[in-house]
């Protein structure tokens, strides 16, 4: 036991990764936790309170109402306001909507959507261990740079995080010859999604593509709880917000009513006695107000989404957009003019989308500057054996530069 408390008093704090951008954690982190905090509040109730109370006639015991309570709970009820009459036929309840079949799974299904939130992180995981390069590493290091209070650990910073994409940019090329490969590298400049870990696309691809998948999941559930709910619910927003501009009483609500029938059988030595009591759902008193806020949550991170991926997608398209990007941190960092051509080709053939993409999340997670002093790194190992590596690539040239990195890492060293 004392092992236990030590071990949880050794935890000083929880390291979150900052390879994607805010938008991104909207999704993997706030959404999940607050999906997560739905689950138990929810569960709570049904374990703890009581979710159901159902009015039983007078005959009844305490064993008969405890058993009326139960049955109504695991069985599902059904909605009709107070001046429609009783169907005999179960049917017609199922064919115009009127059963009531989630609340008891309510928990379940926010943990799945909670889940469901988390995964697009996980593909990314897996796409980003395949690219060559660490981006938690290099965003750990970005870190220690931004919070390091003497000069010598943010200036080993900077040259660790340097070395690092100077390795990956070098070394991650195709060093053949031929019409074919020279046809891929400028159709690799052109379209973003074209290429992969030889061509500089692999890195803006796969994080673009994650960013559809973030869309999907964010507009796919809203539409996924229409089949769970049993109703229309991506238009439940606009409902509500109707229904408030109305002046409609909340209490009536037929997507979560909070009185409802319910119909069973008791047998009683060799006879059937059937039931029809009315009961009332205290659980959807928080099951409304949550999927009112879930479904507010999801449009406006469907927006957000939508957006941030229109951002990154001409970003990544927008080459003059990259080398003004570099032309503006570079004069911050130093006044001396430079030729537009030779920034240019630093740019396209150096840098490539993969190495802006890692200077954008930089400067997106801890600062301009850091990313600023990175990209001026960058430019002082750009050197003219550098240039003619990046924009003539050949097969002797493979070896000698990876024996310059290897010089350049004992030097980090």
């Amino acid at each position: 036991m004392d092992r236990l408390f030590k071990s949880i008093l050794s935890i000083r704090e929880i390291k979150l990764r900052t390879d994607d951008d805010y938008v991104d954690r909207l999704s993997h982190q706030f959404t999940v936790i607050m999906l997560v905090c739905f689950s138990f509040l929810v569960s709570t109730k049904q374990f703890v309170g009581k979710p159901i109370s159902c009015w039983c006639p007078a005959h009844f015991t305490d064993s008969h109402k405890d058993y009326a309570n139960t049955i109504c709970w695991v069985s599902n009820t059904y909605y009709l306001p107070m001046d429609e009459t009783i169907p005999k036929d179960r049917f017609v309840l199922e064919k115009h909507n009127k059963m009531i079949s989630y609340y008891q799974w309510v928990p379940l299904i926010l943990m799945f959507q909670a889940f469901l939130a988390f995964v697009p992180r996980l593909f990314w995981r897996f796409l980003n261990k395949r690219s060559g390069i660490n981006l938690a590493t290099i965003m750990d290091a970005a870190h220690v740079c931004a919070q390091a209070s003497y000069l010598e650990i943010r200036e080993k910073a900077i040259r660790y995080i340097v070395n690092q994409m100077d390795r990956y940019l070098l070394a991650q090329r195709d060093y053949r010859t031929g019409c074919c490969i020279r046809a891929k590298h400028m159709v690799a400049r052109m379209c973003c999604l074209v290429g992969g870990r030889l061509y500089g696309n692999y890195l803006t691809s796969a994080y673009l593509v994650v960013k559809v998948i973030y869309v999907t999941n964010a507009i796919g559930q809203l539409f996924m709880l229409d089949a769970f709910l049993g109703m229309e619910y991506h238009l439940y927003g606009a409902y509500v917000v109707e229904g408030l501009v109305r002046g409609r009483d909340w209490a009536a609500s037929e997507r979560f009513p909070r009185v409802t029938l319910c119909d069973f059988e008791i047998r009683h030595q060799s006879r059937l006695h059937s039931y029809v009591v009315q009961c009332v759902l205290t659980i959807n008193l928080f099951n409304e107000k949550i999927f009112i806020f879930i479904w507010f949550w999801y449009v406006f991170l469907s927006i957000v989404s939508t957006v941030n991926l229109c951002k990154w997608l001409v970003r990544s398209l927008y080459w003059r957009g990259q080398v003004r990007y570099v032309r503006k941190q570079l004069r911050a960092f130093d006044t001396a003019q430079r030729e537009p051509g030779v920034l240019a080709k630093f740019t396209e053939s150096y840098l490539r989308r993969d190495g802006m993409f890692i200077l954008r999340l930089i400067g997106m997670n801890m600062g301009e500057v850091i990313a600023g002093e990175t990209l001026c790194g960058l430019w002082n190992s750009y050197s003219p054996e550098r240039r003619q590596i990046a924009e003539k690539p050949g097969r002797k040239q493979a070896g000698k530069v990876s024996r310059q990195n290897g010089g350049q890492r004992m030097e980090v060293v």
